[in-house]
């Protein structure tokens, strides 16, 4: 592994973040990771120094083939793949720990914290980004409930249980 360079995102929006719980989907230890959106013009610079880091350490060359941690999306957005096995320090907007799980949500505004540097594996040729913290600008709690609360719409009663039939019981209307 080549020399790491540390590093701090320009502020973006996070996407399926795990960085209070690991992710074990793939990896019986877990992983903390998060992927973050930060609009093009404000992310050039970073795209920018991760391809260079390669360049410098493997050459020009084998830059077409390699792996970068980021790609373009739909929005204008360059998206930025961060990932640890350890699990990340997170701090408020002024910079301050956060003691205790925070439940980081997508959609939250954060900026991350943390090294990137290039890797030669054979064939497999790239750059990798490691998380170690995450400012939490803008939280967005995750919820299992893909929507948001609407003003001045329909919210529904809680169940109340002399309503409801008996299991054996007939409605008749």
């Amino acid at each position: 592994m080549a020399n790491l360079n540390k590093f701090v995102t320009p502020k973006g929006t996070a996407q399926y973040p795990w960085l209070t719980k690991a992710d074990t989907k793939f990896s019986e230890e877990g992983v903390f990771k998060v992927s973050l959106a930060v609009p093009e013009g404000e992310a050039k610079a970073f795209a920018k120094a991760i391809q260079d880091a390669f360049v410098a350490e493997y050459g020009q060359q084998k830059l077409a083939k390699a792996h970068m941690p980021f790609k373009k999306d739909d929005s204008g957005n360059i998206v930025f793949n961060f990932k640890s096995k350890l699990k990340p320090r997170l701090y408020d907007a002024s910079g301050k720990p956060i003691t205790g799980d925070v439940s980081v949500g997508g959609g939250s505004v954060i900026k991350v914290s943390g090294a990137f540097g290039p890797y030669n594996k054979g064939a497999n040729t790239g750059v990798a980004l490691y998380l170690n913290a995450v400012q939490i600008i803008s939280l967005v709690e995750f919820s299992s409930s893909p929507f948001g609360a609407e003003e001045g719409g329909f919210v529904a009663a809680a169940q109340d249980d002399d309503f409801a039939p008996a299991s054996n019981e007939e409605v008749q209307f």
